[in-house]
């Protein structure tokens, strides 16, 4: 069976963030994966230590909520992670979790888990791609150099103006919203061998 781990890094329960690695989800459901999700809002996160453990040893000194993260990753087909983007990068728990994944490197930064698929999700208020593109950028970098393989990376622009409480009705970016969903949907599927 295959495993997908899942990483959100919204702090909005039932943000678009989140909607969209539901459907990943769904899909990846849909083909027989067992699905393991990690809430990067979770209270019981501590950011990196700068300490090293991971230099010597193939995981975190840090033990809490994502200490388990590290056998799930290991035992991974494929990893998916999605954040909004808040002025112009991934949300403060995002780059927290970003922080505590230095261990899938090691000397030299050579990767220790790599030949997994990956799929990311990023959301934006603004309608300008362009907006948060240097911080989709980097983390889709970084999860790279870990020998990922980077499948597909949906930006969902203009999330702020999907719904007009002024106008009563939805803008016309709902229908981004719902192709991307679809997507999102197909991308889970993709996910398993």
């Amino acid at each position: 069976m295959s495993k997908v781990v899942i990483f959100n890094g919204s702090p909005r329960k039932n943000g678009y963030t989140t909607k969209l690695l539901e459907q990943v989800a769904k899909g990846a459901k849909s083909k027989g994966a067992e699905i393991i999700e990690f809430d990067l809002n979770d209270s019981g996160i501590r950011g990196c230590q700068g300490c090293f453990y991971c230099r010597t040893h193939d995981g975190c000194a840090v033990k809490d909520y994502l200490q388990p993260m590290y056998k799930a990753i290991t035992e991974a087909d494929a990893i998916v992670f999605g954040s909004p983007i808040y002025y112009y990068q991934i949300t403060g728990q995002a780059k927290i979790w970003l922080d505590r994944t230095f261990p899938m490197v090691g000397d030299n930064f050579a990767p220790r888990h790599s030949g997994k698929k990956l799929i990311t999700i990023f959301t934006q208020g603004s309608q300008n791609p362009e907006m948060g593109a240097e911080g989709i950028k980097f983390v889709n970098n970084m999860l790279a150099a870990y020998g990922w393989k980077l499948e597909d990376s949906i930006l969902c622009c203009g999330t702020t103006n999907f719904h007009s409480e002024k106008l009563g009705r939805y803008d016309s970016n709902l229908e981004q919203f719902e192709e991307l969903s679809l997507r999102a949907f197909k991308d889970g599927e993709n996910l398993v061998r």
